[in-house]
């Protein structure tokens, strides 16, 4: 190789060096870097680089970046020849009109690209750092490698940006650009200036249709607001920072927001993304869109009317479906219904907006929603409400208030700029104390009706789309314990001609003249987490407790269902503190239990009073026959005794647990201790026993009891029978078939055999409740002796047995005749009712004189 030639090889390798010094950081390492973007434009000039190649201006702008400002351009070279250009023969310049030069260098994207082929087109794009914001008088020259000029470098041409040259596009025209390898079109939509509680914000619309075959988003770019004069202000994605994916072939409106000072001139906007080029710690400007001018938004929606809103591409509609108000002391308490629905064909997002009243006076009165507020999701065509209760003085312009609806924009700022970056006029946003930017939607008016209290036996219309007409059927105060149980059944009816609606799991708040929330609030239904046919209904019961002592003048029962802490609305109902009382029964009539599954009819039996020397005893015994057609577990019954004076005897159960088949009876028992005398004229009140919503099982606390009705009891105290055949000791018959007392003459002691037949009714099952059966034995002296029939000792159960007793009495020894005398006695808790008497003569075997025979 000659001397010149290793010379001309040196300078070449030294101003590729010089042009390109992020070279060697690219070749060091592999580097992620920013997606590019290519706009559709007319060329601003052509420059001809000889041999067939060309160079063509397609874009060029001027970002302010670590103090100083980058040029960015992108050249597209074209090459009509038959060799490649190299791009390293090409060195563009960036001359500002005080004729300051500065080389041009890829960025870091386009530091790879070495040539252009033959019949090809390729577009690089440049940067420079200069000291100047505006394009205007701004020449980009190119010099080309040329060994036989002084140099080396030969000026072949420039480009001079024309002075009314501006890279952004006009307002509503419609650009194709390539960014992350996605083509998509971008078009300007709005500018609102929204001034709202003492703050100034700009809210930019942008359509962006995906030409693409993969979703994209503009989370890897920078929005920029930015003025005439080059100050920039950080935007905000309405979406979060993630921004909102836009689908292929989908166009979608994407909004932008960010504080602006009150002084700020809101003419001559324009949006502008970047980019980071995390190499060069620059960045970048990739396209500019001029703003239309500034609108103010429409924030007020008249009663009836409905507010338009744009999600995720779908048209949503939001109105006020319903606003009810009652006064509670000198609150008013409103209850509003905000109904959305997605007008569009694609599923929608409703975001947890936020709410608050404004009265004409100025003051607001802002809803504060016992949990977070989940976002909606709207399928095509469908409609969901929200419901909310917001109180205010009732001192206020009732018919003057306005609803305002308010948006808590993306609390996450797009990506940061580079690294000691220094872009003066860039602000955060208009923000709360937890970062969010507050932006009114619409301030709905409310016209409202004065909630009425729901009536017995009225269907109400649904309060939701999806929900159900509904009926308060009844409303019963039932005492439980040292509490009251208030017990309110609704039916509800799905209005719908063709579909079925689900019932779903449901849960209750319940409050006492809008103050006091009741514990132990809980809804009891079959048909929870089941689909109603059209026109079909489900009974829904509303249980919770109140002190006993406390008159209520209203009832207010709020049911909702609940996915994890997210409440959603769906039946909110006011009632009278009135209640229903309990319904009476005929004497004689059954009380009926119609739960499928457990149907069956309760009868009384008998009722019994054992009478006691402070107190007596009321017992009941019904007599439960199943009207299942399997084998089933019986409802399990709870009652209280009433006296006709109010007073309320709670009664303890016995019940058996063994399964009923068809048409199979049980006795179930309930007892109390009453004052004496209370026993003569009382009553059972009986119902369904329930425990944790549903119906009590064998082994469960019983906390609460459904469909309570009131037996008119027949109490008598049992005659005594004058014999001891077929006493009834239920469930089982008792006799004394033989009875038989011996004494010898001059004896002390008598001895006496008694047998017992018991017979069981087997048409019945009955468990035990802690009968005795005594046997009381009376001598003609008058003395007593009791024994206690043992089951399996003393009696066969059932079956036949005889047991032997003695008496012993000094006495006896003179006794040449006799009798005695049984009675049998049923004792329940210590108290006693005699079944029966009968007296029995005694044998006195005499002995025999030793002189008789003489």
């Amino acid at each position: 190789m000659n001397t010149k030639m290793v010379k001309v090889t040196a300078i070449l390798l030294g101003a590729m060096l010089a042009a390109s010094p992020q070279a060697d950081a690219a070749a060091g390492k592999t580097q992620t870097v920013p997606v590019s973007a290519k706009k559709t434009l007319t060329p601003i000039g052509n420059i001809g680089l000889g041999n067939s190649v060309s160079a063509a201006l397609e874009h060029a702008d001027v970002w302010q970046q670590n103090g100083s400002h980058v040029a960015v351009f992108t050249l597209n070279y074209k090459n009509k020849g038959k060799s490649t250009a190299r791009l390293v023969t090409y060195f563009p310049r960036v001359v500002l009109p005080d004729g300051s030069v500065t080389a041009a260098n890829p960025v870091t994207r386009d530091i790879t690209k070495k040539g252009v082929e033959p019949g090809q087109s390729l577009s690089v794009t440049y940067y420079a750092k200069i000291s100047t914001s505006s394009l205007s008088g701004m020449k980009v020259a190119m010099d080309v490698w040329n060994p036989k000029v002084k140099g080396y470098l030969q000026r072949v041409g420039a480009y001079k940006l024309p002075t009314n040259y501006s890279p952004a596009v006009a307002p509503g025209t419609s650009t194709m650009l390539k960014l992350g390898g996605t083509p998509v079109t971008v078009q300007t939509e709005s500018l609102q200036i929204i001034k709202y509680n003492g703050k100034v914000m700009a809210k930019v619309g942008m359509y962006i249709t995906n030409r693409g075959g993969m979703a994209w988003t503009d989370s890897s770019y920078n929005p920029y607001l930015v003025t005439g004069s080059g100050t920039s202000f950080l935007l905000q994605r309405e979406a979060g920072k993630d921004g909102s994916p836009v689908q292929p072939k989908e166009k979608k409106l994407v909004y932008y927001i960010t504080e602006i000072p009150s002084y700020l001139k809101t003419t001559d906007l324009r949006f502008q993304w970047t980019e980071n080029d995390e190499t060069l710690k620059l960045a970048l400007p990739v396209a500019a869109f001029k703003l239309p001018a500034a609108t103010a938004p429409t924030w007020d929606i008249a009663p009836g009317s409905v507010k338009t809103l744009t999600l995720q591409g779908n048209r949503v509609d939001a109105r006020v479906r319903k606003a009810t108000l009652r006064a509670s002391d000198d609150q008013a308490v409103w209850n509003i219904e905000i109904a959305f629905k997605n007008k569009g064909n694609k599923p929608a997002q409703v975001p947890a907006y936020e709410y608050a009243i404004k009265a004409s006076e100025g003051s607001f009165h802002p809803y504060v929603p016992a949990d977070k507020t989940a976002a909606i999701t709207l399928r095509p065509k469908e409609e969901k409400t929200i419901s909310m209760e917001i109180s205010l003085p009732l001192n206020l312009k009732q018919d003057r208030l306005k609803l305002q609806m308010i948006e808590s924009s993306g609390s996450d700022l797009p990506a940061k700029p580079p690294a000691d970056s220094d872009e003066s006029g860039s602000t955060t946003t208009a923000t709360d104390n937890s970062g969010r930017m507050i932006v009114p939607i619409a301030y709905f008016s409310l016209s409202y009706q004065e909630e009425h209290k729901a009536s017995i036996g009225v269907e109400y219309d649904a309060q939701t789309a999806n929900g159900f007409a509904y009926t308060v059927e009844s409303m019963q105060r039932l005492p439980w314990q040292d509490t009251d149980l208030i017990v309110a059944k609704l039916r509800l009816r799905n209005t719908h001609d063709s579909n079925s609606s689900l019932l779903p799991e449901l849960k209750v708040n319940v409050k006492a003249d809008e103050r006091t929330v009741l514990a132990g609030s809980e809804v009891i239904a079959d048909e929870q987490g089941s689909l109603i046919a059209p026109g079909g209904s489900a009974e829904v019961y509303v249980m919770t407790r109140i002190p006993y002592t406390k008159n209520i003048r209203s009832l207010r029962f709020e049911l909702f269902t609940q996915k994890d802490t997210a409440k959603s609305p769906f039946l909110t109902l006011t009632t009278s503190g009135t209640m229903r009382s309990i319904e009476a029964l005929e004497k004689g009539k059954s009380y009926s239990i119609k739960t499928p599954g457990k149907r069956a009819d309760a009868q009384e039996r008998r009722t019994v009073i054992y009478d006691g020397t402070d107190s007596d005893i009321i017992y009941t015994e019904l007599t439960l026959t199943s009207g299942e057609q399997r084998r089933v577990q019986a409802a399990r019954l709870k009652g209280y005794f009433q006296s006709t004076d109010g007073n309320i005897y709670e009664a303890d159960t016995v019940q058996p647990e063994t399964a009923l088949q068809p048409g199979a009876k049980q006795s179930v028992v309930f007892w109390a201790r009453v004052p004496k005398g209370a026993a003569s004229d009382i009553s059972l009140a009986v119902g369904t026993a329930m425990s944790g919503g549903k119906l009590a099982e064998t082994g469960k606390d019983i906390t609460g009891v459904l469909a309570v009705k009131k037996l008119q009891l027949n109490p008598v105290r049992p005659a005594v029978s004058s014999g001891l055949t077929q006493l009834d000791w239920f469930p089982y018959k008792v006799s004394v078939t033989n009875a038989v007392g011996h004494l010898q003459e001059g004896s002390s002691t008598i001895s006496l055999k008694v047998t017992f037949d018991v017979k069981r009714s087997e048409s019945i099952t009955a468990a035990d409740a802690g009968h005795k059966l005594i046997l009381i034995i009376t001598d003609q002296l008058g003395n007593t002796q009791e024994r206690t029939l043992t089951p399996g000792t003393d009696i066969q159960v059932p079956g036949t047995r005889s047991a032997s007793f003695e008496l012993t009495d000094e006495l006896y020894k003179k006794l040449r005749s006799g009798g005695f005398k049984l009675t049998l006695v049923d004792e329940f808790q210590n108290e006693r009712i005699t079944l029966g008497s009968q007296s029995y003569g005694l044998k006195v075997q005499l002995n025999e004189d030793p002189y008789e025979d003489r």
